[in-house]
């Protein structure tokens, strides 16, 4: 016998079946938008295999911040005093991880064979490699305790250009005239939206020792002030010992908000790419993207806007997905309730039924148990 089940009564479980694909594939290309942007991930590969909890926080300052190299280690002991506050152990070689970084300008760019090539110059200080984890094709990244500070990373565009390789750490190239020596080559971005981010433009980058050697050239070609002594920063970002929830990010704000007010951009790496903090951003979904504070992103940080974008509208639709199953729990609850009044006295005959014929069962075994033994 065929059972024949009417259309309308496959409305609902096929809403749901629908409801439930549509959730798991948000949460799914949610966390893979999330993971793809490694910068904010940071914090994991400082942990390492610690067992303890960190935080990690990014500030982007206009240019009328004025922040430079100079307020870097007032900076850091203003740090020390907020873990200090939290009781953080900061007698460790590095309780904290930190770098700074500001977009240079546009150099020209110049090898030992007489290839040059126009570069993004970007100054960089601190444990900037270990917050960027770009793909090193050789070589290694330098680093600020370094004795020479006269190296460069460059990326593979601006490798191709100068010496139609990659194989080249140890070379020389000329920034507007200053020596560096190749440090390290690193992958041009692969990801489309990085692409869209980063430009077509080769990237270069160097100490802030190197910045300040060198010089500003106009579109024209002609010499402006020289860049002497280059200090600004635009970009900082710390990992802090968590101990106490949200931390960091407190920190962060206690130092800078109040300072810098509308000219400082403060990021909790660590949470922008929760599902809470996404759905709750789908409200104010233009606010997510657009910018009206003059603040100069980095392309990093730009990507990983452009993520968080696609994360905050996956993850509010995900929000409204799981009304579909909530609502049919709801009503199935109500229709069980309904159904529990109108036959609560024959369920209740039944259950009364069902134990006396256990009861019943259970004497037997009994009797027939003790006839056992007697015999």
């Amino acid at each position: 016998m065929k059972i024949r089940i009417k259309p309308k009564k496959l409305i609902l479980p096929v809403l749901n079946a629908l409801a439930v694909a549509g959730i798991i594939f948000t949460t799914i290309a949610g966390h893979s938008a999330a993971r793809s942007q490694s910068y904010n991930f940071a914090y994991e590969r400082w942990k390492g295999i610690s067992e303890e909890d960190f935080g990690q926080a990014s500030c982007f300052f206009s240019d009328e911040a004025e922040l430079t190299t100079k307020s870097i280690r007032s900076l850091r002991g203003q740090v020390i005093k907020c873990l200090k506050d939290a009781a953080c152990d900061i007698e460790k070689e590095e309780p904290f991880a930190d770098a700074y970084s500001a977009i240079v300008g546009e150099a020209k760019v110049k090898c030992d064979i007489s290839r040059s090539s126009k570069a993004q110059i970007t100054a960089v200080g601190g444990n900037f490699f270990l917050f960027h984890d770009f793909d090193l094709i050789s070589g290694a990244y330098f680093s600020e305790k370094d004795t020479m500070q006269d190296g460069a990373v460059i990326d593979k565009s601006l490798a191709w250009a100068l010496y139609g390789s990659t194989d080249i750490v140890g070379m020389y190239i000329y920034i507007d005239g200053v020596k560096c020596y190749i440090s390290g080559v690193i992958e041009d971005p692969t990801d489309k939206t990085e692409k869209k981010c980063a430009g077509k433009m080769p990237k270069a980058y160097v100490t802030y020792d190197t910045a300040s050697s060198m010089k500003k050239y106009a579109s024209s070609g002609d010499p402006m002030s020289g860049l002497a002594d280059f200090d600004k920063i635009t970009c900082y970002e710390c990992i802090l010992p968590e101990p106490v929830e949200k931390l960091t990010i407190n920190s962060v704000k206690s130092i800078f908000a109040d300072t810098y007010g509308e000219n400082v951009s403060i990021v909790d790496n660590m949470r922008r790419f929760t599902p809470k903090t996404r759905a709750k951003a789908f409200r104010k979904l233009s606010e997510s993207v657009i910018r009206n504070d003059g603040i100069r992103l980095p392309y990093w940080e730009n990507t990983s806007r452009m993520y968080e974008f696609k994360a905050t509208v996956l993850y509010g639709l995900r929000r409204y997905m799981f009304i579909i199953p909530i609502l049919t729990l709801l009503w199935l609850a109500f229709r069980g309730i309904v159904a529990y009044n109108r036959n609560k006295a024959k369920l209740k005959q039944r259950i009364i039924n069902f134990a006396d014929k256990k009861l019943h069962k259970r004497r037997a075994d009994v009797s027939t148990s003790e006839k056992g033994i007697t015999s």
